[in-house]
This record gives C-alpha cells, structure tokens and sequence, in this order.
C-alpha cells in the first residue's frame, strides 16, 4: 500500500498526521505533552501551541543540523521545497483546493527564495 493510493490530498493528510505523532513524541520528551490532551487530529492543532512545539522541534533540528554540518537554511529549504510539491500535486488533482493552498504555496516558495538568497 502506498501513501498515495487515495490520492494526493491524502497523502498530505497522512503527513500531517505523521507530523502530528512526531510532535506529540517530542512533547513528551520536553514536558509539553500536555498540549495535546485535546487534540483529536491534524486538524485540531490550535495555532499557538503548533507555533511553540513546533518552532521548538525546528530549533532542535537546526542543531542537530549545525553538529552535522547542514545549514539550517538547507534544511528549510529542502522542507519548503517538499512541502511546495506536495501542495502543488493536491492542486493538480483537485483545482478547488487551489484558492485555499496558492496563498500558502506562493509565501513558501517567497520563504524559500528568501533562504536561498
């Protein structure tokens, strides 16, 4: 079975489900585990606390990036540039989600170009 046999759309959700494990993993590592008590999905992540786990977790790869050798702008930049493409194939698949996703789409790829500068 692959991620993508029901299609692009799922397939991110599937991520961000992932995305949402590797969270709840790291919170109960740093003692923010009590931030998802209520979360029941991806989708039910309130904005502050994605913003503070997550910027937490990104901080923590940028360290490990810098004891490798890996900048953390190649870092972002791989993330942005998987995430872009991603979108992109849901779009493909399905214009109505367009609206939603080229607004997101088009500050990653301007983040991205900002990082790559």
């Amino acid at each position: 079975m692959s991620i993508y046999d029901d299609g692009p759309a799922e397939a991110n959700q599937t991520r961000a489900e992932w995305a949402l494990s590797a969270l709840e993993e790291f919170g109960r590592h740093t003692g923010q585990d009590s931030y998802f008590e209520d979360v029941v999905g991806a989708g039910d992540v309130p904005g502050d606390i994605l913003r503070e786990v997550a910027g937490d977790l990104f901080a923590n790869f940028f360290h490990l990036g810098r004891l490798n050798g890996v900048a953390p702008e190649t870092l972002i930049r791989a993330g942005l540039m998987h995430f872009t493409e991603e979108v992109a194939e849901e779009i493909e698949e399905d214009p109505a989600v367009a609206a939603a996703a080229e607004r997101i789409v088009c500050e990653a790829r301007d983040l991205l170009a900002f990082v790559s500068a």
